[in-house]
């Protein structure tokens, strides 16, 4: 389950379960009470700011109702070593006598017990505030990857090249990225769209100086200084490595560069929320 993220988000206007938009969510929910064979398993997936709203404390007491341990979350896929910030709140439930591997600690666990692949040093959150990823990742010994292992060689980048009116309005708020930075941008469903806090973009000559670029902002020539910096959007294919997708995962051919940009930035990560599921999944041996 992911409900709309609009009514959460650290832009939006936070206004929870007032929001039309939150409606499909609450509903669901009602669904949920009425249900005789309930699920017995469930994830919920949202932004950052959701475990703070009203319609996260209706969602647990509508577990609690319908008889569910629940376990919550606040991760990022940095914790994976994937050079990409995209810190999500998770809720795992399961129906009872379901049992998870590891008591539910009231509390946001900033990590996935058990996992092979994420250190349990992470944060614990014993208020329901996770502030950063910082907080997060400044304890775990998981070695974050460059970007350059998650790019693809295009046999044509023009699609992708920064235009020139975007460059001379927004380049001031552009995050620039090099192969080798180990960490980018959430991808959101604006990204190519629109400029700030959608995505980060990739700097193709490493050796210009991105600051210097961006710091002339009120000459003649900044134009030509950010052409040096040969300035290009990451290509679907490569947002899509960053989240986890498998490589045989494609995009139909009728799909438009816009539409694909949209579907991923809505989309979720597809290796963090496999750890969640794995979890979710096993059972508690000592019960």
């Amino acid at each position: 389950m992911s409900p709309p993220c609009q009514p959460y988000t650290r832009i939006g206007l936070k206004q929870g379960s007032q929001d039309g938009r939150a409606k499909s969510f609450l509903h669901l929910l009602d669904v949920l009470k009425g249900m005789k064979n309930r699920p017995k398993y469930i994830l919920v997936e949202n932004v950052k700011g959701f475990e703070e709203s009203d319609s996260r404390d209706m969602l647990v007491d509508t577990l609690g109702q319908c008889d569910y341990a629940f376990q919550e979350f606040m991760l990022t896929p940095l914790q994976l070593g994937i050079p990409n910030s995209r810190m999500r709140y998770y809720l795992l439930a399961k129906l009872k006598p379901l049992t998870f591997a590891l008591n539910p600690t009231n509390s946001i666990l900033g990590y996935v017990p058990f996992s092979a692949h994420m250190s349990s040093e992470f944060v614990d959150s014993r208020t329901r505030v996770i502030s950063n990823e910082e907080q997060l990742i400044e304890r775990t010994s998981v070695e974050i990857e460059p970007l350059s292992n998650y790019l693809d060689p295009l046999a044509d980048i023009t699609p992708y090249i920064v235009p020139d009116k975007v460059l001379a309005k927004h380049s001031h708020v552009f995050d620039i990225v090099k192969p080798d930075s180990r960490r980018s941008c959430c991808f959101t469903k604006g990204y190519s769209h629109y400029a700030e806090a959608t995505g980060s973009v990739l700097q193709m000559n490493t050796d210009a100086d991105a600051a210097i670029a961006k710091a002339n902002g009120e000459t003649e020539n900044q134009l030509d200084l950010l052409h040096t910096l040969q300035l290009r959007y990451f290509a679907p294919r490569e947002v899509a490595n960053l989240m986890g997708f498998p490589k045989s995962f494609t995009f139909p051919d009728t799909s438009s560069l816009k539409q694909r940009y949209r579907t991923l930035g809505n989309s979720i990560n597809v290796r963090l929320v496999s750890e969640l599921m794995r979890y979710l999944l096993k059972e508690n041996t000592t019960v």
